[in-house]
């Protein structure tokens, strides 16, 4: 979908930003970004999000739209 020096919107830092190299793992492919974020492709919205793995070799995608109580955590207090 996005190839690399493409120019896009990360999914981590909302930073204007280009596509350094892609890489398939499993789950999906995995985008480094120049301004140092990995990020994958939500399934549901098409769009670059987090990369919420904890493994290099895999990608899981977390989406602030599809999954908002993920980045609740500071709302409480």
């Amino acid at each position: 979908m996005f190839e690399t020096g493409a120019a896009v919107k990360c999914g981590i830092c909302g930073r204007e930003t280009t596509v350094l190299f892609t890489t398939e793992r499993e789950g999906g492919t995995a985008f480094d970004l120049a301004c140092r974020h990995r990020n994958t492709i939500c399934p549901n919205c098409n769009v670059l999000v987090r990369d919420d793995s904890d493994a290099l070799e895999k990608v899981v995608p977390l989406c602030r739209t599809c999954s908002p109580e993920a980045f609740d955590d500071d709302d409480d207090e």
